[in-house]
């Protein structure tokens, strides 16, 4: 695959990311993989919008950037990606969730977990949906369950409830967003830049260069997936029952040749 670029859009720029994009200009890993380009907000979506980009990064500065309409929100960690919900699962969450982790990351046959630090009403939703679905679900678990003994690496994918702290808990500031469900990549910051700096007052670079390396993979992981199933191989061998089932229709009648043989 050529080099990617990738548009990062600059929202509420004020100064404080002037040093990670400094870096990201600098870093020769960085400049191997993608050919970045930064832009205000619009300009950004635009270049996304006439396929002038492959993938789009949103870096913002004062606050956290919107979620587009209709895409589903991924947690990118060093452990596990994460899914936030504002309700309890359904068995048709999971199986969204599951189809985004074997496209998007590369995860096949995904190991998911549900999160729930309050007694759920479908408290056997893992089992039937690993009955169901094949999907192999495991849960409810609390957040300090997760977090014990270092549960979370067990899983390719965790259902956790809105507004949990538990992406920080699992990978610090290594965090970015991932707009799921569109036909276009879109990523983003976790956090601000002004919640991401470090002692000394600099903007930490891992607030714009995870989402970057995210957008990269998950554009080449799709890339990947779609090649994969656009020309499935044929069947190696010849099912002889259907040729039972052709040998045994009934045939057709041709009554025009019926009436002059009569």
């Amino acid at each position: 695959m050529d080099k990617l670029k990738i548009a990062i859009a600059l929202i509420g720029e004020d100064g404080t990311s002037n040093d990670p994009i400094r870096q990201v200009c600098d870093d020769p890993a960085m400049l191997e993989l993608c050919s970045p380009a930064f832009f205000n907000e619009e300009a950004a979506y635009r270049e996304l919008d006439e396929e002038n980009a492959d993938a789009l990064v949103l870096y913002a500065s004062n606050e956290p950037a919107k979620r587009p309409a209709q895409s589903v929100e991924i947690i990118v960690t060093e452990k596990a990606n994460l899914m936030p919900l504002s309700k309890e699962p359904t068995a048709e969450d999971i199986i969204k969730f599951r189809d985004i982790l074997e496209r998007d990351f590369d995860q096949q046959l995904p190991r998911i977990a549900i999160v729930q630090e309050t007694a759920m009403q479908n408290p056997d939703l893992a089992s039937q949906v690993t009955t169901e679905q094949g999907i192999n679900t495991y849960g409810p678990y609390t957040s300090e369950q997760i977090l014990s003994e270092n549960n979370a690496c067990h899983f390719d994918g965790i259902i956790i409830p809105e507004g949990s702290t538990l992406p920080t808990s699992l990978s610090g500031n290594a965090l970015a967003r991932f707009f799921a469900g569109m036909e276009t990549v879109i990523t983003a910051s976790y956090n601000t830049t002004q919640k991401e700096e470090t002692e000394e007052g600099v903007a930490d670079v891992s607030a714009l260069t995870k989402p970057i390396y995210t957008a990269i993979d998950i554009v080449r992981n799709r890339a990947f997936y779609d090649e994969a199933r656009q020309n499935p191989l044929p069947k190696l061998f010849r099912d002889k029952r259907e040729d039972r089932k052709k040998d045994d229709a009934p045939q057709a009648i041709n009554n025009d040749n019926t009436e002059k043989a009569s």
